[in-house]
């Protein structure tokens, strides 16, 4: 007589329900493993041609240099282009410190050529360490200066303008398109410059702070701004390259006093009157600056801090936000890359604000499920719209990409107007 099937293996016989395919992540990685020793990626910006271009720089390791890389939303395809300290005849084995970085400092001119400016921090080859101000005189370890370039990636051609700054790096660099200059910062000394890209000249018009700002940008006409370390907005007239601290301050803390308040990323908004910038200190915080009444105080628009939990007590504050990134999608609605501690998991998350309620929306952390972001550095966008995030928190060196849910459709010659002439 046959047995009675078990109630194991009924259930086994039963079909087997397949399980729901895991959704596609949002976020990809672009890794330029073929320079394993690169650590990070302080520049980005995307070319005349639509290439979005990167500084792979190496600064945790002794004896490193900076290579500029490309990546082909066509293609699908990273090219390495140059080895920078080596193009400019200071190889990054000589025993010197080593032009490691480019850092906010990556910008394509209308022509399609991209002007850089180099910058230090790695140590020499040999050492695990190096600091601009122990060894500002040193003969062999002071960092001989950061020198200016240009690289046409139609033709590889490479240009070398010599160095413009002798012992430091640039920080940070806005273009002047139209009257044909750059205007950046220097790092140690926080000195603000000016140079010429036609007569190869360059003025030093001193310091103008302690503390470094990571932004400099432009406006419509082409002065150019940055933000001091008391949070006051500096200002460079177009015309006759002098400085001049306004009275306008960006905002901070309410349990700080604006002291140690700079800048660390500036978008310009879709209207064309106005900038979108975060505050680099212990309480980043969003603001929206009106550049066409530069000005007035009133132009200064806080719009509180940017992501998270908001404190009114020092005694309270218990962890330093992180925010970069910050670039506005096709929805209208400005991008930016927030640290998150307060829940898991820990690391960068991808945050838009919606402009006219001020409203944050969550996308979601940095991740691909295998790795997740730790710092973000700056952002751009193709000329598809996609969005792209340099990352610092990796080795080897990699650019995060992500689809946005909307995606217009545009010319280039719009998508070209949209990007930011600034690193």
């Amino acid at each position: 007589m046959p047995r009675k099937p078990t109630r194991r293996s009924r259930r086994s016989s039963a079909a087997v329900k397949a399980a729901p395919p895991k959704p596609a992540p949002r976020f990809r990685q672009l890794i330029f493993d073929e320079r394993p020793l690169q650590d990070t990626t302080w520049s980005i910006t995307t070319g005349r041609d639509g290439a979005i271009y990167v500084g792979l720089c190496g600064e945790k390791t002794g004896g490193l240099s900076v290579h500029l890389a490309r990546y082909n939303p066509a293609t699908d395809r990273k090219e390495y282009l140059v080895d920078i300290a080596r193009a400019l005849g200071e190889p990054p084995d000589n025993g010197r410190p080593t032009h490691s970085k480019i850092h906010y400092c990556l910008i394509p001119d209308d022509d399609g050529i991209l002007w850089g400016a180099t910058h230090c921090t790695g140590p020499p080859i040999g050492d695990t360490v190096w600091r601009p101000w122990n060894c500002w005189m040193h003969p062999q370890k002071d960092f001989t200066g950061f020198h200016i370039f240009a690289y046409d990636p139609a033709t590889g051609d490479f240009r070398d303008f010599g160095v413009k700054g002798a012992h430091e790096g640039s920080r940070a660099m806005a273009m002047d398109r139209r009257r044909r200059k750059l205007c950046g910062a220097t790092y140690p000394r926080n000195h603000f410059y000016v140079y010429y890209m036609d007569q190869d000249r360059y003025l030093d018009l001193g310091r103008f702070g302690d503390i470094n700002p990571q932004a400099v940008w432009v406006d419509a006409t082409g002065n150019a701004y940055t933000v001091d370390d008391l949070g006051y907005i500096v200002r460079c007239d177009a015309n006759t390259d002098q400085l001049e601290q306004l009275d306008v301050r960006i905002p901070h803390a309410p349990f700080r006093d604006g002291t140690y308040n700079t800048v660390y990323d500036v978008a310009p908004s879709p209207d064309g009157h106005s900038v979108y910038g975060v505050s680099w200190s212990f309480d980043m915080r969003l603001f929206r600056y009106d550049m066409s009444d530069p000005r007035n105080p009133a132009s200064m628009h806080d719009l509180g801090r940017a992501y998270g939990p908001e404190y009114d007590d020092w005694d309270k504050f218990d962890h330093a936000t992180h925010v970069g990134g910050m670039v506005f999608g096709d929805d209208g609605k400005l991008y930016f890359c927030a640290s998150v501690w307060w829940k898991a998991p820990h690391g960068m998350y991808l945050v838009r604000l919606d402009p006219q309620t001020r409203q944050r929306e969550e996308v979601g952390p940095i991740t691909d499920g295998v790795d997740l972001s730790t710092y973000i550095a700056k952002g751009t966008k193709d000329f598809d719209g996609v969005l792209y995030f340099a990352d610092c928190s990796k080795t080897p060196t990699r650019t995060w990409q992500y689809r946005p849910e909307i995606l217009a459709a545009r010319t280039e010659a719009q998508r070209w107007a949209e990007l930011r002439p600034w690193g």
